[in-house]
């Protein structure tokens, strides 16, 4: 129970980050200060940083094993992704979603090793 509350928070988190650097960048895109290509490259950035910090807030709460926490985070968020991309989008898989999968994946993993050495430097 206790971790599923933990990953509840650093979904939570994660969600947070995505919708706010979304709601950035179109925003920025709507005025006309920044074009389609930085949106574009923003779309692949903005989970990275995302699951990055949603990795880090629970490597930081975990005990040890920060990486097997983060595997653990990122195994979970891309099944989300996977769920929301055939649903609202009906792609199934593609090179480009596979890339970013383990690219996420990667990010949550360092998120998780960072967090635990994190936590163990503030105690």
């Amino acid at each position: 129970m206790l971790f599923l509350k933990k990953i509840i928070k650093s979904l939570g988190f994660s969600i947070g980050i995505l919708l706010g650097l979304t709601l950035i960048i179109t925003i920025l895109n709507y005025i006309g200060i920044i074009g389609t290509t930085i949106v574009d490259a923003f779309s692949y950035i903005t989970p990275f940083i995302a699951l990055f910090i949603g990795g880090l807030l629970l490597g930081k709460e975990s005990n040890n094993k920060g990486w097997l926490e983060g595997i653990k985070y990122g195994l979970i968020c891309i099944v989300i992704f996977f769920i929301f991309n055939f649903l609202a989008f009906n792609q199934i898989f593609n090179t480009k979603s596979i890339i970013l999968y383990i690219v996420t994946l990667i990010a949550s993993i360092l998120g998780g090793m960072i967090g635990i050495n994190m936590k163990k430097n503030d105690d």
